[in-house]
C-alpha cells in the first residue's frame, strides 16, 4: 500500500507553508524517481526510512531539509513508512533559521538539533496528519511570532513562480531597482539555486505534470507551451533535468511519479 495525502494550510502560514504533504507504505520494497520541483521541504519521518539509489545508497535522515534539486533522484521505499511534510518557500524558511543553501552540495540539510529533534519526537506520537499540522503550527508561532515581512529575494522568487512559463529572466529581472548580480547572489544563498535554474525547474514541473497519457503527449505543443527554442532545447533541458530523455521518461507511470514527486494525492 502506498498513500500521498496533501494538504492546504491556513491563509495565514501562506507567508511560509506552500503545503503539507503525508506519505504513508507498506510493503516490501517500491522504488520510483523523484523529480525536481521548486520549493524546500521540511521531512519527519517514523519508523522505516526511505533511501535514495546511488552508487553508494543514502539512507535519509528522521528529520532534515531537503533543497531545490537541480536533478531527479531514485527514491525508495520500504517496509513500514509514515512521513510528515511541510512544503515552505525556500527563501522564507532560510531567512527565519538562518540557513546559506549556497553551500548546500546535498539532497539533504541538517536541522538545528536543539529546534527540530524535541518537535520530531512530539510529531511521532501523534498517528495523523491534521494533529502533526496543528503541532507544527504551534512550533512555527512560536519561535517566529511576528509578521514576515517579504523582500527583494521573496518577491522575486514569487515572481518566478508566478511569471516563469512565459516570461523572460531578464524581464522579471527588470522589475527590481538592485544591482542583478548583487539580487542574484543573494538569492542563491537564500533558494539553494540560481534564478536560472529555477526558471528551468518551474517550466518542466509545469509541462510534465500535466501529461496524463503517453499517446497523447504533443510535442510541438510542449515546446511551444514552454517557450523553448526548438524541439531540441526542450530535450535537452529535459534530460538535463530529468535525467531521461521525453521519450523514455514519459512511457513510465506518470500517476506513481507524481505521487512520490508530491504533486498529487492518492492510494495504490
Amino acid at each position: 500500500m502506498f498513500k500521498v495525502r496533501l494538504f492546504d494550510p491556513d491563509e495565514s502560514q501562506s507567508w511560509l507553508i506552500r503545503k503539507f504533504e503525508e506519505f504513508r507504505f507498506e510493503g516490501e520494497f517500491l522504488s520510483e524517481k523523484f523529480v525536481p520541483r521548486p520549493d524546500i521541504s521540511l521531512m519527519f519521518h517514523f519508523n522505516d526510512r526511505p533511501f535514495i539509489s546511488a552508487e553508494t545508497p543514502v539512507t535519509l535522515a528522521p528529520f532534515f531539509a531537503s533543497p531545490i534539486l537541480a536533478k531527479s533522484l531514485d527514491l525508495n521505499f520500504h517496509g513500514e513508512m509514515d512521513s510528515f511534510v511541510v512544503v515552505c518557500r525556500p527563501t522564507v524558511l532560510s531567512k527565519i533559521f538562518n540557513l546559506d543553501l549556497s553551500s548546500i552540495k546535498n539532497s539533504y540539510i541538517n536541522l538545528p538539533e536543539e529546534l527540530f529533534r524535541p518537535l520530531w519526537m512530539e510529531l511521532a506520537l501523534l498517528d495523523n496528519t491534521p494533529d502533526r499540522i496543528s503541532l507544527f503550527s504551534d512550533f512555527l508561532n512560536k519561535i517566529y511570532p511576528k509578521t514576515y515581512e517579504r523582500d527583494s529575494a521573496d518577491i522575486l522568487f514569487d515572481k518566478i513562480i508566478e511569471k516563469g512559463i512565459g516570461t523572460l529572466l531578464k524581464e522579471i529581472m527588470s522589475e527590481f531597482s538592485e544591482c542583478p548580480r548583487t539580487l542574484e547572489r543573494t538569492f542563491i544563498k537564500r533558494a539553494g539555486v540560481s534564478p536560472k535554474t529555477l526558471m528551468r525547474i518551474v517550466r518542466l514541473d509545469y509541462l510534465w505534470t500535466r501529461i496524463n497519457d503517453y499517446n497523447a503527449v504533443d510535442y510541438h505543443g510542449l515546446v511551444f507551451d514552454g517557450h523553448y527554442f526548438d524541439q531540441a532545447h526542450f530535450i535537452n533541458d529535459f534530460k538535463s533535468i530529468i535525467g531521461e530523455v521525453p521519450g523514455f521518461f514519459f512511457n513510465r507511470n506518470l500517476e506513481l511519479v507524481k505521487m512520490f514527486s508530491g504533486r498529487v494525492q492518492g492510494e495504490l
